[in-house]
């Protein structure tokens, strides 16, 4: 959808990223909600763990996507288990972690980077994985640190997503399955 006339100017960030099936992505969002209230929270659609984060640009430059998706061909990684059980929060996000180290999504993050440095193309300065999923922004409210029951979901694909900053929008542009090293796997364009 093209922008109003007083909308302001986007901005586009791409990133790869993992994706809960819409089951489990609704039921996280049913969890927030009733934890942390309706105020500023991500919808179903836009929660996700991001792996690797360009710098936000004004405009896209040639070659960008089709080198991104090259990067992300590049992987090859098994399906693995993704369990959340950890609510953090401060005066600004509020997301689900990891209690313990995922050792399959730390290398599949290894990977994705590493094939953008083959392809030259940079992580946003000063951005270091931490893997989460940011459930709400807020603004002021007080410190939360607490173990949660477990979102679980199984890792089966990684996706590319192109953000309008600014828009509140994401539009996903290719998916990988993860299927190991054995098998050719082609992106899915979508």
């Amino acid at each position: 959808m093209p922008p109003a006339l007083f909308d302001p100017p986007v901005l586009h960030r791409f990133f790869f990223a993992l994706k809960s099936d819409p089951v489990a992505a609704r039921q996280t969002h049913a969890f927030a909600e009733a934890e942390l209230g309706a105020k500023g929270l991500l919808e179903p659609d836009r929660l996700h763990v991001t792996l690797a984060i360009t710098a936000d640009m004004p405009t896209v430059p040639s070659g960008l996507i089709d080198a991104l998706q090259r990067a992300g061909a590049a992987v090859r990684a098994e399906a693995f288990d993704v369990l959340l059980d950890h609510l953090s929060g401060g005066s600004g996000t509020v997301a689900l972690r990891p209690a313990r180290v995922i050792r399959p999504l730390q290398a599949l993050q290894a990977q994705i980077a590493a094939a953008m440095t083959q392809e030259r193309i940079a992580v946003r300065a000063g951005w270091r994985f931490s893997p989460h999923l940011t459930l709400c922004y807020r603004k002021g409210a007080g410190p939360i640190d607490k173990a949660v029951t477990g979102f679980r979901w199984q890792a089966t694909d990684f996706v590319l997503i192109h953000s309008f900053v600014g828009w509140h929008r994401h539009d996903i542009l290719a998916r990988w399955r993860l299927c190991g090293a054995e098998e050719d796997v082609q992106p899915r364009l979508l």
